[in-house]
């Protein structure tokens, strides 16, 4: 069985121009995130264990940065983004990362979290998304 591997995966986001998607430079690591809540079903007679029901999942994408810049319309246009907390419209693309190629969009939050200012190591930063609606693809399930 083949495998797939991460970096044939890439982070769009769309720009001012609807439909019209670009490519952060300097992408990292990417990570989404599944994680679903249980909720407690136990009662008094069911003394021992408690018992779990399923709920909703908590989606998050993360994505590891070293920002390759002047980046207008990738990584400055996510800086845009977090400061003014509007909701955009974030693709996952797999190779070769074509229009046809998405198969994960969401209208998300960006939040630009941690900053790595190491030395001797080019500046790091991390992109954290949020969903503003439900996923309108995702074939990574």
């Amino acid at each position: 069985m083949a495998k797939k591997l991460g970096s044939d995966y890439r982070l769009f986001v769309q720009s001012a121009t609807p439909t019209t998607f670009n490519q952060p430079a300097g992408q990292g690591n990417l990570t989404i995130n599944r994680s679903k809540a249980f909720s407690s079903s136990a009662t008094k007679d069911t003394e021992g264990v408690d018992t779990q029901t399923p709920g909703l999942r908590t989606l998050s994408i993360t994505q590891a940065i070293v920002p390759d810049l002047p980046d207008a319309s990738g990584y400055t246009r996510m800086e845009t983004l977090d400061k003014s907390n509007a909701s955009e419209v974030y693709q996952i693309r797999k190779k070769p990362f074509a229009t046809g190629d998405v198969v994960f969009e969401c209208l998300m939050y960006t939040a630009l979290d941690n900053t790595g200012l190491e030395q001797g190591s080019s500046v790091s930063a991390g992109v954290q998304l949020q969903p503003a609606a439900n996923p309108t693809v995702d074939a990574l399930t």
